[in-house]
């Protein structure tokens, strides 16, 4: 199955794939009763992160596995030269203001955690890209599409995106920019869950 805010994007249909139209942040899917679920890239635009975690944890039957995988921008905090670190500085003030978390990827295990997962692990893998390799073009075309916003918000001028925007042609300047964060998890088993209910209500 495959759950989205918008399907209008998506031109796969296949016999076996269930495309569902919903909010993640709404409530969990079929609570209960799913072996794996997996988002990818899709926490850093949700406006509630924890409750749609808390939903997609909740879609699990008992020793079900969650893999999330999100970005996190912790490589642009060393980027070299410093004005490079200045132009990610100010894409960032930007982000947080539109509602995007480009550091999300830090805090997927600790949130997990909190859910009560268990055999919490992850891995983060950065790229490591040149000028006018296929990364600096997708920056290019990222900032270029969003250039006026980015101005406009204030924390970002025309001479520092003009900056970026030449360091991204230069095959000589080598950067990191994404380190794309995968973290997952397991449900605890059911007769767990029922001790560690039966604990709560003791306790109460």
């Amino acid at each position: 199955m495959a759950f989205d805010l918008d399907l209008s994007l998506v031109d796969v249909r296949a016999a076996c794939l269930d495309l569902r139209k919903g909010d993640i942040v709404a409530g969990p899917v079929n609570p209960g009763s799913f072996d794996l679920v997996t988002a990818r890239a899709v926490l850093h635009h949700v406006a509630d992160a924890e409750a749609a975690i808390a939903n997609l944890v909740a879609s699990l039957r008992p020793r079900g596995a969650l893999l999330l995988i999100e970005p996190d921008f912790l490589p642009v905090s060393i980027a070299e030269p410093p004005e490079v670190r200045a132009f990610w500085d100010g894409w960032l003030e930007w982000s947080r203001e539109r509602g995007i978390d480009y550091q999300i990827g830090r805090t997927l295990a600790p949130r997990l955690a909190a859910l009560g997962l268990e055999q919490i692990s992850g891995t983060a893998e950065t790229a490591i890209y040149n000028g006018g390799s296929a990364w600096a073009d997708y920056c290019i075309q990222t900032i270029t599409e969003l250039r006026g916003d980015l101005v406009s918000f204030g924390k970002l001028n025309d001479p520092l995106v003009e900056m970026f925007l030449g360091y991204c042609a230069g095959p000589t300047w080598w950067t990191q920019t994404i380190a794309f964060t995968a973290v997952h998890g397991c449900t605890p088993a059911a007769e767990q869950t029922a001790s560690a209910n039966r604990s709560a209500r003791f306790r109460i």
